[in-house]
C-alpha cells in the first residue's frame, strides 16, 4: 500500500522532478491529485475508527473491543443515511471527456483512436485547462475551472463509483448495529433508536420484493432482509420503550407483512439456517417484546391488522424439527398471552394448547438427572424446548376457562396446579401412582393420539378449534381412570394405599367426601330397602347375586370415601369436626350387611371419630346408637370394633341412656354369656362396667344386670373383666355366689332367645323398637333350681349366710354394704312379734352367728358401725323383755363391738343406759353372765377421758355395783369359767373406784360391802383366761382370709363341687 501510494505521487509529479534536478528556480503549477484507492481497502467501510468488514466478522475478531459504542453508532446511522440517500452522479462519461477536451468519437484524434484516454493523456487535459482557467490567473475561468476538476476527478474514480446505494454496505451497516445493540445493551438502553424510518424502509422493499425467495437472494450471507429484522428485535430488546416508537412508525405491520410471506413457504424440509427460517425467528422474538405493551397488544386483537399474526405463530409450531424457530415462538406466545386475556383466548382458538401440549412429551428426565448441560446435545435441546412449552401452556391457561377446562381434562387438575414447574415434565413422561396423579403409558398414549388428530385437523381447517368441544370431560376420559373414583382432584383408591401422603388441603377433601357421601344417601337408603325386601320376599340367590352385581362399582366407591375419609381424619388433626351433623349419615351405613368392607370402613371411621368430646356429642343428639347396636349381631367380624366404638361412646349420660333404651344390655349380656371369643367377651364385659360406672344411670344398670347374672359376676366386671368371665364359666358355692351347670346354661339359652326376638323386631325398625323390663323381672325366676335355692338359703346383702357362717374366713367383697344390710335384717327380727320371731328363730340365731362372725373376722367394720346408726337398737334389744333369745342376741353382739375403742366411746355418749341393760340382762340371761362380764370390764377400763365416768353414772343409778356385790356372793356354779366371770365383775369395781369423779360414792358402796373385803386387796389376774367366748360364738374362727373368687382359676364343674363350705386357695398371681 505504501508502494503504491508512492508511486501515485510520482505519477502525479510528472516531469516537475527532472525539471527540478535542471532547475532548482522551476515553479510547480499546483493540480490536486485525485484519491488514492487502494485495491486492499477497494471492498471497506470504514465508519468512525473501524472497518466495519472486519468487525463484522465475529468469527475471526470476536468480542473485538469497541471504545466507544455510542461514537460508533452515531456514524453507522448517519452514513447509512448517506448511503441510502447516494444517488447516481450528474455527469456522464462523455460529457467529462468533452469538459477536458477529449473527444472520444474524433477518429482523427491520436489520444482516442485506440480506445479511451488513459490516465496520462487525461492529466496532462487537466493540467492544460487547470492552468488556463485558473482563477488567480484568469478571474473569469472560476465555473470552467470547477468543472474541469470534477471531470477529472470523475474520471479517476470512474471504475469504482457505483450508482446508488451499496448494499453491501447497507449489511456491514446493519450487521454494526445488531453487534452493538447486541453487546452494549445496557449502555444503549437508554437512547432510543433512531433509525426505525430507515430500517422500515428496507423491510418495506424487501415485503414487496417478487424476487424475495429467489435462490440468489436466500442463498446469498449477505442477505438484508434477515439482518434487519435481527437488528429490529435487538433494538426492541435493549429497550421496550423502541416498541412503542415502532408501532408509532407503523413498523410492526410492515413486519407481520414480511412475517406472513416467510411463514408461508417454511416446509418439512426447511433448516435451521435457511433464509425464511431467520426471518421467522426474528420476527416472533419482535413479537415477543410487542406483547409488553397495551397498544401494541391491540393491533394483535384487532382482525384488521395483526390478528393474522396469532395463526401463524400456531402454524410455526407444526415444524418441530426447527428447535429455534419453536423456542421463538414459544417466546412470542408467552408475552402475548401474559399481556392480555383476550390474546389467550385468541391463541387457544388456533390450537395454541395442541401444540404446546404436545411438545411436553418429548421430554427425557434422564438426561437432567445425569446433570448433562450440552447445547450440542439433541436431547438437551428438545429437553429445553419442552420446558418452553410448559411455560408457554402455563401462560395460556390464566383466566381462559376454555384453556383451563382443556388442561384439566387432558393433563389432570393436578398437574394443571404444579405449573410451570419444571417437575411436571418428568410427571407425564413417567409412570405416576400418587393421590393426585394415575400416569402411565396408556394415559400418555392416548393423550398424544388425540393431540395428534387434533393437530391435523387444525391444519386442515385454517387453524380453527371447536374450543366448545375440544377438552370437553364429557368427551375424553383416559381408560385407567375409568374406574377411579376421584373426588377433590384426588384419586381415593391411591390415597388408601398411601393415606400419609401429604394433602395440600386436607379440609377441603375431607368436606368433599362427606359431600359425596351425602349424594350418594339416596342410592344407600334405596340399597337398604332391597335388602330388606329381599329377605321377605326370600329371593333366590341367583337374583340377589345378579342385583349385587350391578351396584358393585357403586358399593364400591362408596367404601373407597369412606376408608378415604377416616385416614384423612387420622392423618390431620383438626378434621374431625367436620363430621359433625353428617352421623345420621354414617351410621346408616352400618345396615349395609351385604357389604361387609363398606360396613368395616364405616366403623373404623367411627371408631376414629369417637375419640372426639365434639363429635361424641354431636352422636348423642343424633339418635343413631341403635344402627351400632344392630352390628354386634349381624356382624360377627366387626364385634370388637363395635365394641371398641361403644367402650369409647359410653363416657356420654345421653348415649349411655340410649344404649339401655335400644337393648345394647342385652347385646352385651349375649356377647358375654354366650360368646365363643374370649377377647370379645373381655370387651363385652368391659363396656358393661363402663356403663354401670355412669353417675346417672349406672345404678339402675346395675339393677338391671343382676336380673340377668348373680350380682358377683356384675360387681366383678368392674374389678376385672378376666375374673368375670372365670365367675361365670366355674361351679360355685360360696357365701356369695351358687353358681352350677344348669343355671349357666338356662341364662345362656334365655339370654340368647331374648336376643333372637328382639335383633328381629328392631332390625325392622330400628328407631321405633324400644327394650325394657320390669322392676320384678327375674331371668331364672321361674326356674326350679333356682327357686329351691332361694327357699332353703338365707340371702343377705348378696350373701349366703349359711355358706358364710360355714366358711368363717371368707371375705366379703363389700363388707360395709353387708353390715348395714345385715343389721337391718337382725333388728327388724328384734322388732317383730314374739309369735313372728318364735317361726324365725333359725333364721334370726343364723343372723347373729353371721353378725358376730362378720365383726370378728372384720374388726375394722366395728368402727364404721356408729356411723350408720344401729348401736341404740342393738343396746335396746338387751332391754327386750319378750324373747330372751333377743337378749342373747344383743349379749354377743355387744360383747364383740366393746373390743373397738370408737364403738366404746359412741356408748359413753350416745347409749349410756348400756349399763342398766346389762343389768337386766344378768338377771335374765344369767348364762351369758361371762360375756356380760367381760363387756362390762371393756367398757369400764376405755382409756377416752370422760368416758368411764358416764358408765360409772349409769351404774350408780341403776345400782349394778350392789348387784356385782350379790354375784360376787354366790357360788355361779350356772355360769361358765365362775372363776373369771368373778375376776372380771372384780376388775369392774376396781376401775370404777379409780373414778375421781365418782370415788367417793363407789368407795361407800363397797366398803359397805362385806363382800368386797375377799376380794379388794388382791388381783385376780390369774383366774382371767384367754377368752373362749368369741371361738365359742363365732365356730372357731382363725382369723380373715382373702375372698376366693378373685384368686381362684376357672375350674370345671366337678372340681367346684368337690369342696364348697370353704373359699378356693389361694393362687399366685
Amino acid at each position: 500500500m505504501r508502494r503504491l501510494m508512492i508511486e501515485k505521487i510520482a505519477v502525479h509529479l510528472a516531469d516537475y522532478s527532472p525539471r527540478l534536478m535542471s532547475n532548482v528556480s522551476a515553479i510547480y503549477s499546483y493540480c490536486t491529485i485525485p484519491i488514492i484507492n487502494y485495491p486492499q481497502l477497494e471492498n471497506e467501510l470504514f465508519c468512525n475508527t473501524y472497518y466495519l468488514r472486519h468487525l463484522c466478522d465475529e468469527q475471526k475478531f470476536p468480542e473485538w473491543p469497541i471504545r466507544d459504542p455510542i461514537a460508533l453508532l452515531k456514524d453507522c446511522l448517519n452514513m447509512w443515511k448517506t448511503e441510502l440517500e447516494k444517488k447516481g452522479s450528474d455527469m456522464s462519461v462523455d460529457e467529462a471527456y468533452q469538459v477536458l477536451g477529449l473527444d472520444t468519437k474524433d477518429e482523427s484524434d491520436s489520444s482516442t483512436k485506440n480506445g479511451p484516454p488513459n490516465e496520462s493523456i487525461i492529466r496532462k487535459a487537466y493540467f492544460r485547462l487547470a492552468n488556463k482557467y485558473h482563477p488567480d490567473k484568469n478571474p473569469n475561468g472560476r465555473d470552467m475551472f470547477e468543472r474541469v476538476n470534477k471531470a477529472y476527478e470523475f474520471l479517476c474514480a470512474a471504475s469504482r463509483i457505483q450508482q446508488g446505494p451499496n448494499e453491501f454496505n447497507i449489511y456491514l451497516l446493519l450487521k454494526t448495529q445488531s453487534i452493538l445493540y447486541r453487546r452494549f445493551k445496557t449502555l444503549l438502553s437508554e437512547y432510543k433508536y433512531a433509525g426505525y424510518p430507515m430500517l422500515i424502509r428496507i423491510l418495506e422493499t424487501e415485503a414487496k420484493n417478487d424476487q424475495l425467495f429467489s435462490t440468489g437472494n436466500t442463498t446469498k450471507p449477505t442477505a438484508l432482509l434477515p439482518i434487519a429484522i435481527e437488528l429490529l428485535y435487538y433494538t426492541l430488546d435493549c429497550s421496550e420503550l423502541n416498541c412503542e416508537e415502532l408501532r408509532r412508525e407503523n413498523g410492526l405491520e410492515i413486519l407481520t407483512q414480511v412475517f406472513q410471506r416467510c411463514s408461508s413457504v417454511i416446509t418439512k424440509s426447511s433448516k435451521s439456517d435457511d433464509f425464511v427460517v431467520a426471518v421467522c425467528q426474528y420476527s416472533a422474538l419482535c413479537y415477543s417484546v410487542a406483547g409488553h405493551f397495551e397498544r401494541s397488544r391491540d393491533l394483535f386483537i384487532d382482525p384488521d391488522k395483526l390478528q393474522c399474526v396469532l395463526r401463524e405463530l400456531c402454524h410455526c409450531l407444526n415444524y418441530t424439527h426447527l428447535k429455534q424457530l419453536c423456542t421463538c415462538v414459544c417466546k412470542a406466545a408467552m408475552s402475548l398471552c401474559e399481556g392480555d386475556e383476550r390474546l389467550r383466548e385468541l391463541l387457544h382458538r388456533h390450537g395454541l394448547f395442541v401444540y404446546t401440549c404436545r411438545g411436553l412429551f418429548n421430554y427425557d428426565y434422564t438426561l437432567d438427572e445425569s446433570g448433562i448441560a450440552d447445547s450440542s446435545n439433541k436431547q438437551y435441546v428438545d429437553n429445553q424446548l419442552a420446558y418452553d412449552y410448559l411455560q408457554t401452556l402455563a401462560s395460556l391457561i390464566p383466566n381462559n376457562p376454555p384453556a383451563l377446562m382443556a388442561a384439566q381434562t387432558f393433563l389432570t387438575p393436578y398437574i394443571v396446579t404444579q405449573l410451570p414447574d419444571r417437575m411436571v415434565l418428568k410427571l407425564l413422561n413417567s409412570n405416576q401412582e400418587q393421590p393426585y396423579l394415575v400416569w402411565d403409558n396408556s394415559c400418555r398414549q392416548e393423550l398424544i393420539d388425540k393431540l395428534d388428530e387434533t393437530r391435523d385437523y387444525l391444519v386442515k381447517n385454517e387453524y380453527k378449534l371447536n374450543v366448545d368441544k375440544f377438552g370437553n370431560p364429557s368427551e375424553f376420559l383416559y381408560t385407567a381412570h375409568k374406574t377411579e373414583l376421584i373426588i377433590g382432584e384426588i384419586f381415593v383408591r391411591v390415597y388408601n394405599l398411601q393415606p400419609t401422603t401429604t394433602l395440600k388441603d386436607p379440609k377441603k377433601f375431607c368436606s368433599d367426601l362427606i359431600d359425596f357421601l351425602g349424594a350418594g344417601s339416596q342410592y344407600i337408603n334405596t340399597l337398604m330397602a332391597m335388602q330388606l325386601q329381599n329377605e321377605q320376599q326370600k329371593k333366590s340367590n341367583d337374583d340377589k347375586k345378579s342385583s349385587e352385581g350391578l351396584h358393585l362399582d357403586k358399593q364400591e366407591h362408596i367404601s373407597q370415601a369412606l376408608e378415604a375419609l377416616k385416614n384423612v381424619i387420622r392423618n390431620n388433626m383438626g378434621m374431625e369436626t367436620l363430621c359433625i351433623g353428617h352421623f345420621k349419615l354414617l351410621f346408616s351405613l352400618l345396615r349395609m350387611e351385604n357389604v361387609a368392607r363398606l360396613q368395616q370402613n364405616a366403623l373404623e371411621l367411627i371408631l376414629h371419630l369417637s375419640g372426639s368430646n365434639e363429635c361424641v356429642n354431636d352422636i348423642s343428639q343424633s339418635n343413631v346408637i341403635v344402627y351400632l347396636l344392630l352390628v354386634l349381631r349381624s356382624s360377627i367380624s366387626n364385634q370388637e370394633t363395635t365394641l371398641e366404638i361403644l367402650n369409647a361412646l359410653s363416657s356420654n349420660g345421653k348415649i349411655v341412656r340410649d344404649i339401655v333404651d335400644s337393648g345394647g344390655l342385652l347385646y352385651l349380656l349375649d356377647i358375654f354369656s354366650n360368646g365363643q371369643n374370649s377377647n370379645l367377651r373381655e370387651h363385652a364385659a368391659n363396656v358393661l362396667s363402663k356403663l354401670m360406672n355412669d353417675r346417672l344411670h349406672g345404678p339402675r344398670i346395675r339393677l338391671q344386670l343382676i336380673k340377668y347374672l348373680p350380682s358377683l359376676v356384675v360387681d366383678a366386671m368392674r374389678e376385672s373383666c378376666e375374673t368375670s368371665i372365670q365367675l361365670y364359666e366355674t361351679t360355685h358355692e360360696n357365701p356369695e355366689l351358687i353358681w352350677n351347670d344348669h343355671t349357666r346354661e338356662m341364662t345362656c339359652e334365655r339370654i340368647g332367645k331374648q336376643v333372637n326376638e328382639f335383633y328381629s323386631q328392631q332390625r325392622i325398625s330400628p328407631t321405633e323398637t324400644k327394650w325394657s323390663i320390669d322392676d320384678a323381672y327375674q331371668l331364672l325366676g321361674d326356674d326350679e333350681e333356682t327357686q329351691r335355692i332361694r327357699q332353703n338359703e338365707l340371702l343377705v346383702g348378696g350373701v349366703y349366710v349359711r355358706l358364710l357362717i360355714a366358711n368363717p374366713g371368707w371375705v366379703v367383697r363389700r363388707p360395709k354394704e353387708f353390715l348395714t344390710e345385715l343389721l337391718n335384717q337382725w333388728t327388724t327380727h328384734t322388732k317383730q312379734p314374739e309369735q313372728l320371731l318364735i317361726s324365725h328363730t333359725d333364721e334370726f340365731e343364723m343372723l347373729t352367728q353371721c353378725l358376730i362372725q362378720l365383726l370378728h373376722a372384720q374388726p375394722t367394720l366395728c368402727e364404721h358401725l356408729p356411723s350408720i346408726g344401729f348401736l341404740p337398737s342393738i343396746v335396746q334389744a338387751l332391754e327386750c323383755k319378750s324373747n330372751d333369745a333377743i337378749v342373747a342376741s344383743a349379749i354377743k353382739v355387744i360383747f364383740a363391738l366393746c373390743k373397738s375403742e370408737v364403738c366404746l366411746q359412741t356408748f359413753s355418749t350416745k347409749c349410756p343406759q348400756i349399763i342398766s341393760g346389762y343389768k337386766q340382762a344378768m338377771q335374765t340371761r344369767r348364762d351369758h353372765l361371762g360375756l356380760i362380764a367381760e363387756s362390762l370390764h371393756d367398757l369400764f377400763r376405755t382409756p377416752s377421758p370422760g368416758t368411764p365416768d358416764e358408765f360409772i353414772k349409769e351404774a350408780l343409778r341403776c345400782q349394778l355395783i350392789e348387784h356385782i356385790l350379790t354375784l360376787l356372793n354366790q357360788p355361779l356354779a350356772d355360769v361358765e369359767k365362775p372363776g373369771s366371770c368373778k375376776a372380771h365383775l372384780v376388775d369392774s369395781c376396781k376401775l370404777m373406784a379409780e373414778s375421781l369423779v365418782h370415788r367417793e360414792q363407789v368407795s361407800r358402796i363397797l366398803q359397805s360391802s362385806t363382800v368386797w373385803s375377799d376380794y379388794k386387796d388382791q388381783r385376780h389376774d390369774l383366774f382371767i383366761q384367754t377368752s373362749s367366748h368369741m371361738q365359742a360364738i363365732t365356730g372357731g374362727s382363725v382369723g380373715p382370709q382373702i375372698a376366693g373368687y378373685l384368686t381362684s382359676s376357672v375350674t370345671s364343674t366337678t372340681a367346684g363341687k368337690q369342696n364348697t363350705t370353704i373359699p378356693p386357695p389361694l393362687v399366685d398371681q
